[in-house]
């Protein structure tokens, strides 16, 4: 004998409503059980996954009443940010991949000329998903309660739960930050979506700001491996860039000015108030921190002003790039003469070993140029010789004993000490 699922499955989802087994009220005599999901993103429409995991909560919130609970299941979605907003541009310029999606899942050109603008296309993904999924899947949720992130009950409802854990002395105070497009917005704070490392496809990365003085200014370095400031032996900068003077906390700073632009992004009261070449840093002496020593400032073509701050603090005993350029320009008369270097300022660059690593020998920088046979800078297998080493050392290397407080440290624990 056939059965009609079809018409078994509305029937009883019928006699569930009619009996009201979905509606949440207060009731003091039962305990209380509340069931939630994770709100989707408003970007189209849900897919099997979405409602995989969705079915397993339905199913444990049934259980919950039929055991005695008082159940609350609410749900809603999640429209703040950039989702909505990036759908509603694709429509509206005609992208062809996105009509075709739309129609493809059952939209209609009427449909699609409604959403004229992002709060359309929200309100039409929040009829599709609470009738054509929720609804339709028979889950026990309270639709009374169904709510949006961008409606005013669920801002109170934010700020309720806001002063509960003010209240509880559970809130902290302090700057955090997150991936952002300086003309949309926030782009997300999930990591799955914003760090390649976890999967998504955007990476976010902490810098660690090195402060040389040199008079009353600061030449700043962004670097992602703190440890090796004991290793620093020169400094770099673009000859051809010519960088910002910025005050921050009475300080004054020179950074590249995309630097300078993502520090005003990041932090109050950056103000850019003058200028200066990078050619003419070049031979300039700057204090590099934690170590307390002068180094030189020398040219390199490679240091680019889109990455960090545009300078780079030099340590070629483990940075391929830094050894190989610093052999380069102590070889090449025609760039000294250039710029005016001395062979005093010259001599004080020299590697300095502070790191013991498994398999290297004093400088590995040197070790795995040598066994890639790279002869000159701009070797495009510097790359995969920085990769090698940087790899090896994170895992292997331990500190030396001119590293101070950090001596004896594996690289990794000194890393995150110093950051």
């Amino acid at each position: 004998m056939a059965y009609d699922y079809g018409t078994m499955e509305k029937k009883w989802q019928a006699r569930c409503i009619e009996a009201g087994l979905d509606k949440s009220e207060r009731d003091e005599s039962k305990p209380k059980f509340m069931a939630i999901f994770a709100y989707p993103g408003v970007t189209g429409y849900l897919h099997v996954g979405h409602l995989r995991g969705y079915t397993y909560l339905d199913a444990i919130a049934r259980y919950k009443r039929m055991t005695g609970y008082n159940v609350l299941f609410p749900v809603g979605t999640h429209a703040t940010g950039n989702g909505g907003i990036s759908l509603h541009r694709r429509i509206t310029r005609g992208d062809e991949g996105t009509i075709d999606y739309l129609k493809r899942n059952g939209c209609t050109d009427e449909d699609i000329a409604k959403m004229k603008d992002p709060l359309s296309v929200i309100e039409f993904f929040n009829n599709v998903y609470q009738n054509d999924y929720w609804r339709r899947f028979g889950f026990l949720s309270d639709w009374r309660r169904f709510t949006c992130t961008l409606y005013p009950d669920y801002a109170k409802f934010i700020e309720w739960q806001f002063m509960k854990l003010h209240n509880a002395g559970m809130l902290i105070q302090k700057p955090y930050y997150a991936p952002v497009c300086p003309n949309c917005g926030p782009v997300a704070v999930d990591a799955s979506e914003t760090d390649i490392s976890k999967g998504g496809r955007a990476e976010t990365q902490e810098y660690t700001l090195l402060k040389f003085r040199h008079g009353n200014e600061f030449l700043i370095a962004a670097t992602l491996r703190p440890e090796t400031v004991y290793g620093q032996v020169c400094f770099w900068v673009d000859p051809e860039t010519e960088y910002n003077k910025v005050t921050y906390n009475g300080e004054t700073w020179i950074v590249s000015p995309q630097a300078a632009e993502k520090l005003q992004l990041q932090k109050d009261g950056v103000e850019i108030v003058g200028k200066v070449s990078g050619k003419d840093m070049v031979g300039w002496m700057c204090e590099a921190p934690m170590i307390h020593r002068e180094i030189p400032v020398f040219p390199a073509t490679f240091v680019n002003p889109d990455v960090g701050t545009g300078l780079v603090t030099s340590v070629p005993s483990d940075a391929p790039d830094d050894w190989i350029s610093l052999e380069a320009i102590k070889k090449n008369p025609e760039m000294i003469t250039k710029y005016g270097l001395t062979q005093d300022i010259l001599d004080k660059a020299v590697p300095i070993s502070f790191i013991e690593m498994k398999g290297y020998g004093d400088f590995p920088a040197k070790d795995i140029i040598d066994k890639l046979g790279i002869k000159e800078p701009g070797d495009p297998k510097l790359l995969d010789a920085k990769h090698i080493v940087y790899k090896d050392g994170f895992h292997t290397g331990k500190m030396k004993d001119i590293c101070g407080e950090f001596a004896g440290l594996r690289v990794q624990e000194a890393q995150e000490k110093m950051k």
